[in-house]
């Protein structure tokens, strides 16, 4: 479809990942109608072009709404979780006093992650934000509050993941930002720094 969807199929298609035809107009539609979501303009154009399939791809035309929505909600979830059982309490400055109750302490984070970009599941725990981000974003891997860049951008991340000629991390260039993921990451995910 587009150059970013033709490279990261080449990737794909070298590590031997499996490749249903792309998704159709009505098939985004109909992930954008179940779960509110648009996907970014480069995971646009690789799904277009062509849907990994396997163990940890997320299957958009078929699977399971259930286990897609737990993959979406997963950022979010992992983090909450995080905020409230860390042995350290986790808990950024920036979101005020941290409540003493369990209830307030995951409303007001819930209501602070409520203003990050929201992440859409590449593969296993690995995300790219939503849509309107630019093209050129970087790839998130999200586990709890352990995040960490996985790629400057998705073709990239795909050679980085797959084994397929990656770069080493020390000559990524990275073109965008994503407001609190880049900045949680670069910040070696301290919580007093966002």
């Amino acid at each position: 479809m587009g150059a970013v969807g033709d490279a990261a199929v080449s990737v794909l298609r070298e590590a031997g990942v499996t490749l249903a035809a792309g998704l159709t107009d009505s098939e985004i539609d109909s992930v954008h109608a179940r779960f509110g979501v648009d996907f970014a303009c480069d995971h646009l154009d690789l799904l277009k072009t062509a849907l990994p399939l396997g163990e940890r791809w997320p299957d958009w035309r078929d699977g399971d709404d259930a286990e897609l929505q737990r993959m979406l909600g997963w950022p979010v979830e992992s983090f909450v979780w995080d905020v409230l059982h860390q042995p350290v309490p986790f808990w950024p400055a920036s979101w005020g006093p941290r409540p003493t109750e369990a209830v307030e302490i995951e409303r007001t984070a819930r209501k602070n992650l409520a203003k990050w970009p929201v992440l859409v599941p590449i593969y296993g725990h690995r995300y790219l934000p939503a849509a309107p981000a630019p093209p050129g974003c970087p790839v998130f891997s999200v586990y709890q509050t352990d995040v960490i860049y996985y790629g400057p951008d998705l073709v990239e991340y795909l050679r980085n993941e797959l084994k397929v000629g990656a770069l080493p991390r020390e000559k990524w260039t990275f073109r965008q930002r994503v407001p609190y993921w880049s900045q949680f990451v670069e910040v070696a995910n301290r919580a007093e720094c966002i």
